[in-house]
């Protein structure tokens, strides 16, 4: 089961990847292998049986305010703090028509701290004959959650509460698929619940 639900992980993220590479050709923008436009974020879902796994990817503006490894305590600050609210997703998650509870969760900030992390991600950017440094550096911060939902076929959708306490987050485009269907919603403020029916 959690070889399936690693390929359609890897399903949902080309097919984002394809979507976001063709929009931002469109806009006649710096296009990479992954979308990186600040104030968005990507989420993925996937419940195959009872199991269901989120995935959040964002660019670390988003959430700290900042892409650049952190140099001062402030900085820091707000790292740590990111990364003690993506640890706690029964407030950033509710479930409409099933309890789901939290199996595991886990958040990399490691693109934002420290400068350990900096100089092994320039030396994988030097190995692959790619340019690093600051100009050309967009951190993202990842976060997967992981429940076990006690009536997987009754769950209608699930409300994502990330607008609070990240106001750096202006859109949500998330990706959902489920043994019985799959699908894509846009939230914002004034929408963040993700309906799987």
């Amino acid at each position: 089961m959690k070889q399936k639900l690693t390929v359609l992980f890897a399903l949902i993220t080309i097919l984002s990847g394809f979507s976001a590479k063709a929009e931002e050709d469109h806009k006649d923008h710096h296009t990479s292998h992954k979308a990186h436009v600040h104030g968005t974020v990507e989420l993925t879902l996937a419940l195959e049986g009872n199991t269901l796994e989120i995935r959040m990817e964002s660019p670390a503006a988003n959430l700290v305010g900042f892409e650049h490894k952190a140099t001062t305590q402030k900085e820091k600050a707000a790292i740590k703090k990111a990364e003690a609210v993506l640890l706690s997703p029964r407030e950033l998650f509710s479930f409409n028509g099933s309890d789901c509870e939290l199996k595991k969760a886990t958040a990399d900030v490691s693109g934002v701290m420290g400068d350990h992390e900096h100089h092994e991600h320039e030396e994988h950017h030097q190995e692959h004959g790619e340019k690093g440094g600051h100009d050309e550096t967009h951190s993202d911060i990842l976060a997967d959650y992981h429940f076990s939902c006690n009536s997987p076929g009754n769950l209608t959708s699930v409300t994502v509460a990330l607008f609070d306490p990240f106001p750096g987050i202006e859109q949500i485009n998330a990706i959902w698929v489920t043994e019985t269907g799959q699908g894509a919603d846009k939230l914002g403020i004034d929408q963040r619940a993700i309906r799987l029916r």
